[in-house]
């Protein structure tokens, strides 16, 4: 009998939640856990939540694990392992392999990337984007983050900074963003900024009759007082995707991808509600011939983790398509 292709594991580490998956070779999610990142309370509370999830699905499986592979926001040396800045997780010059393999129940490799990168990775191999030489990845979680597939290839520039899109500024008088910028994309194009949207049309009192309250506001429940046809969270979700249009306009005249995949919890939850703004931006900013054939698809990973495991088997020098 032939010996099982080895496991990977995935973390996907995010602003308010850590998602870990022990993913076979074929991208099937075998077990998964998460846990809140508690970012508040310090790098070390953080790595050591990343290490317990890790090591309690190395416990879980009977086949060997070739790796574990990391994303991480912000940005990252993925050559070193290091985070070299996150704003959203308060981190810079970070040595998140060393970390986490110092934490680990048995020894075993450890890669890091960005965490946008992990999931355009894990869509080009198992999702959205099989078959698809050129997509752009979307992440639109608590924050934004972009990935791009060109011609087969990941492109991450020449600092692994490429497709920063949650950090363009939009608006320079607009939010304040961590980063310490005006107007970034990830202010109004996320589970937070609509959170934030919504916050502000309550106290304007502009819709009296709103199903939503300043208390415990979610974009979850933003989404579902959205499907209940109430206005302010329709409002919200329509501005939201305005300025999403306007992002994917910019990737549909830079770069010509066949395809837009949206991720991210926020992004798969809205998917729906978003796609009729954007294409009404597209039509109004871009030429026909540059959006006529741009699909726009929600991911179709089971887990934002996948990606990240993806990362074990990566290698920078080889097509993915």
């Amino acid at each position: 009998m032939a010996a099982a292709e080895p496991l990977t594991i995935g973390v996907d580490v995010g602003a308010t939640k850590i998602a870990a998956a022990l993913v076979s070779r074929g991208g099937a999610v075998l077990a998964a856990n998460r846990y809140p990142t508690n970012r508040q309370q310090g790098t070390a509370v953080v790595m050591d939540t990343i290490a317990t999830l890790v090591n309690a699905l190395l416990a879980q499986g009977d086949t060997a694990v070739a790796g574990i592979g990391i994303g991480s926001p912000g940005w990252v040396d993925p050559a070193a392992g290091i985070v070299r800045e996150a704003v959203n997780l308060d981190w810079r010059d970070v040595p998140l392999a060393t970390h986490i393999q110092s934490r680990l129940t048995c020894d075993l490799p450890v890669y890091v990337h960005r965490d946008a990168y992990a999931e355009a990775l894990g869509e080009a191999y198992f999702g959205a984007g099989q078959g698809c030489a050129n997509f752009v990845y979307l992440g639109i979680g608590s924050g934004l983050g972009g990935g791009v597939i060109v011609n087969g290839q990941l492109a991450t520039g020449a600092d692994n900074l490429a497709s920063e899109i949650g950090h363009l500024s939009l608006d320079g008088n607009g939010r304040l963003c961590n980063c310490g910028l005006r107007g970034c994309a990830e202010t109004v194009v996320s589970g937070t900024g609509a959170v934030n949207q919504a916050r502000e049309l309550l106290d304007s009192g502009a819709y009296p009759e709103t199903l939503l309250n300043t208390a415990d506001l979610s974009s979850q429940q933003i989404i579902a007082a959205a499907k209940k046809g109430d206005g302010l969270a329709a409002a919200v979700l329509q501005r939201t995707a305005e300025w999403l249009g306007q992002i994917i306009a910019m990737y549909a005249i830079i770069l010509n991808p066949r395809r837009i995949v949206i991720g991210g919890g926020f992004g798969k939850e809205a998917f729906h509600f978003l796609l009729p703004g954007v294409r009404q931006v597209l039509r109004q900013r871009v030429l026909r011939s540059n959006q006529e054939l741009l699909d726009i698809v929600p991911s179709k990973l089971a887990s934002s983790a996948v990606g990240a495991s993806c990362l074990v088997w990566y290698t920078p020098d080889q097509a993915i398509i």
